[in-house]
């Protein structure tokens, strides 16, 4: 129990991690491990018509995951602020660029989003993180530092 009389869980970073795993499978049956987390950050979109970033509904704890089938790796945000989670794929046609705290990319569908991490820190390791899966997983050499600012 803490101070102001609240019961507080004691889980060390094991007992937290099976945790997310058991949420995460829970949301999706098919993931198998956690690869990296990082604790908070907020997503944007980039609006190609007004050259325009805004704020998405998005905002909580980001999971980069490997699963069992295809896609074999993912990105899920559980969304705190709305019981829409966010899940994007890696590979395919996956663009990124980082700007830390901000982690830019484009996916297959094309959409143009940024990920502001609450600890910078966290931004350049799921960027490293992404740069080895990519390297290692994709048919081509992966599209990173590709510059946002110039083509849109």
């Amino acid at each position: 129990m803490s101070q102001n009389g609240k019961l507080m869980p004691n889980l060390d970073q094991h007992s937290t991690k099976l945790l997310n795993l058991t949420v995460l499978q829970c949301i999706d049956p098919f993931v198998k491990e956690i690869l990296i987390t990082a604790a908070h950050v907020t997503f944007y979109e980039f609006n190609i018509d007004l050259s325009q970033w805004s704020c998405k509904d998005v905002e909580g704890s980001l999971f980069v995951v490997k699963r069992n089938t295809q896609p074999r790796f993912q990105f899920i945000v559980m969304n705190r602020r709305n019981i829409e989670n966010l899940v994007d794929n890696l590979l395919g046609d996956f663009e990124y660029e980082v700007q830390v705290p901000y982690l830019l990319y484009r996916n297959a569908a094309q959409e143009v989003n940024g990920i502001w991490f609450y600890n910078a820190r966290e931004c350049e390791e799921v960027a490293n993180l992404f740069n080895r899966i990519l390297n290692a997983y994709a048919k081509v050499p992966p599209k990173s530092k590709v510059s946002f600012t110039k083509r849109w």
